[in-house]
């Protein structure tokens, strides 16, 4: 799915005004549509290999090796308290763009595509008519519904993310 625009993306037309719209990873975690700004995610990697990391918190999945970096794999069902998922199930690591700061990744039941939504359909999570099945604390904004989304979506912050994490570990 790396890379990859889903059917509603931003078509030429669209493309002169770029300001004016967001692009967005949309995955799916315990049956719900999430996302992050395209921007913090780095890397796509279907059925990543995992190991994992003893006397960690639930959140912390492990470990998985990429060559150059090794960086600490998130679990998104565990971090948000949802069902946990099969051991058989397949899985998707998102690596985010963090700066400088340690790699992680947040691993995901599966991407559904990458969405291109206009400036005009993101509001502040206070802001929006929404009730999220996890707390708002987790988004930085949601998108409305629209042609692209069956029902609002919550923008995951990623510092949120990670801090969370991390006090969990």
């Amino acid at each position: 799915m790396s890379g990859e625009l889903s059917d509603g993306a931003m078509t030429p037309e669209t493309a002169e005004n770029r300001r004016d719209w967001v692009e967005f990873v949309r995955f799916g975690l315990g049956g719900d549509d999430y996302g992050l700004e395209l921007g913090h995610v780095e890397q796509i990697l279907d059925d990543p290999s995992v190991t994992p990391v003893p006397q960690t918190g639930p959140a912390v999945a492990g470990v998985t090796n990429l060559g150059s970096e090794i960086p600490v794999v998130v679990d998104g069902r565990a971090l948000l308290e949802l069902p946990a998922r099969a051991p058989d199930a397949e899985t998707t690591l998102l690596l985010l763009d963090r700066g400088d700061a340690r790699p992680t990744g947040l691993l995901v039941d599966e991407v559904a595509g990458i969405d291109a939504h206009h400036v005009d359909s993101v509001e502040t999570p206070e802001d929006g008519d929404w009730e999220p099945s996890v707390r708002r604390r987790w988004f930085r904004a949601v998108v409305a519904e629209s042609d692209r989304t069956d029902e609002p979506m919550g923008v995951f912050d990623v510092d949120v993310l990670v801090s969370k994490a991390r006090a969990q570990a």
